[in-house]
């Protein structure tokens, strides 16, 4: 009984991370696959959305928590590609309600909700004004799921995601028939997104899939 008021407790407390943001109106989606979903607006910076994420995640795949090992599945499904995503969550027996992962049930029916901001990046009506950001240069820690061993790259915060992962490729000579994905606290850089956006510094490590 104890564990129950307390996780209660923590939940009442963080309230804020276990709701969906307010939805945009007028057909706005956003991922694809098991993660489409209705676009959601944000006013935080994508620092303090990271930060709500990683509290999130942190309190679900606490081993405190009822059903952690099942909370560290999903994290891993959600930041997965969709095709991947679908795999794990086909192999633990672990299926979406109504097609999409923020809402997921297991084979003993437990039921599972993640929080829209959790899933996908804000849609935001307004692009961010480039001549108001400072650029500066940035040294950043490269890590490859499955390899301890960083790898470093000087690159400017207000590239692209597809501008990094051409440096990327040309540096480390990989392929150009590879595909390359890059996640930071859990969130993919998309091409289209600037660096700035995810407040990329010379302390937070880039994560990076190639297949």
């Amino acid at each position: 009984m104890g564990n129950i008021n307390n996780k209660k407790q923590i939940e009442s407390k963080d309230a804020d991370l276990f709701n969906d943001m307010e939805e945009w109106e007028n057909g706005k989606y956003c991922g694809i696959g098991i993660k489409k979903m209705k676009a959601y607006k944000c006013n935080l910076t994508l620092n303090e959305l990271n930060k709500r994420r990683e509290r999130f995640w942190k309190l679900k795949t606490n081993p405190k928590n009822l059903n952690w090992t099942i909370w560290i599945i999903i994290h891993q499904a959600v930041v997965y590609d969709e095709h991947r995503s679908s795999l794990l969550l086909e192999e633990y027996e672990i299926k979406p309600l109504n097609g999409c992962i923020n809402h997921l049930i297991d084979k003993f029916g437990n039921k599972y909700d993640i929080p829209n901001f959790c899933i996908n990046d804000p849609y935001y009506e307004r692009e961010i004004n480039q001549n108001n950001i400072k650029k500066c240069n940035l040294k950043i820690k490269f890590y490859t799921y499955g390899n301890e061993s960083p790898k470093f790259l000087e690159v400017i915060n207000t590239m692209t995601g597809k501008d990094l992962k051409e440096e990327y490729k040309n540096k480390f000579k990989v392929n150009e028939d590879k595909n390359i994905r890059m996640f930071i606290s859990g969130v993919e850089i998309k091409n289209e997104q600037y660096l700035y956006q995810h407040n990329i510094n010379n302390e937070k490590p880039i994560y990076v899939i190639i297949n």
